[in-house]
């Protein structure tokens, strides 16, 4: 695809499952990633690997000063970090309840406030956040989740329309369910899973290499008129 060879991206939640799918991808299509996590990424493809609680501002601004700094500047975000909480909501704790929102939706922010003076520097810079489908209706036993996802759409469709006459590109890709770890460990806990599947007209989950084709599309001179776009990768799901 035009314009991902060369491109420096910071990737988060770059450990596994859609995250590091997408370091491997962009990596193959000749990106410049930094890859970061809690903990640095081991083993990872990607130029750097690095570490940052995304939760915390300070860790934030380093986080896209060693990225710049180690991929000689910076073009692009790709924001995958997050976590869930999976129970009945009354049975949520209230600090579950806020560490799922922080890690997402206060992550994304943080991330993104980091890196959009440089951006606004240098009259480019792409994002890419991770929102789900259930940014788009609700999830049972997944309240926080949902409304994190819910609020990562808006905050993205909000900073695309802010910063797209300074040559900022920022969408939101939301994928169905995916076959990750945590997709599995999900299923376990649920009486019919395969009847959750089957739900998806496709008869399938998606896999993590579908999605990070789809997140490298996004970061691509291909997607140049995508700005504030919900990009819904399913399988049918929300269409049935």
């Amino acid at each position: 695809m035009r314009g991902i060879d060369g491109l420096r991206v910071l990737v988060t939640g770059a450990a596994g499952g859609i995250g590091a799918a997408c370091v491997e991808r962009l990596v193959a299509d000749g990106a410049r990633v930094a890859a970061a996590d809690l903990r640095p990424p081991e083993p990872t493809v990607a130029e750097l690997s690095l570490a940052a609680d995304v939760t915390e501002a300070d860790a934030c601004e380093r986080l896209v000063a060693e990225a710049a700094a180690g991929l000689g500047g910076l073009d692009a975000l790709l924001l995958a970090a997050g976590i869930h909480w999976n129970g009945p909501t009354h049975e949520m704790p209230p600090d579950a309840f806020r560490a799922v929102l922080e890690t997402s939706v206060l992550g994304t922010f943080l991330v993104c406030r980091a890196a959009l003076p440089g951006f606004v520097e240098q009259g480019a810079g792409r994002i890419v956040t991770l929102g789900s489908t259930a940014s788009l209706g609700g999830a049972p036993a997944l309240a926080a989740y949902s409304a994190a996802k819910g609020a990562v759409l808006n905050l993205t469709r909000s900073i695309a329309v802010e910063y797209a006459r300074a040559g900022v590109r920022a969408n939101c890709l939301c994928p169905g369910s995916t076959d990750t770890p945590l997709l599995r460990r999900l299923m376990a806990e649920r009486d019919s899973p395969d009847a959750f599947r089957d739900r998806h007209p496709i008869g399938r989950f998606a896999e993590p290499e579908e999605i990070a084709a789809t997140a490298a599309f996004l970061l691509s001179d291909e997607a140049s008129f995508f700005v504030g776009s919900t990009v819904v990768v399913d399988g049918g799901f929300t269409a049935a």
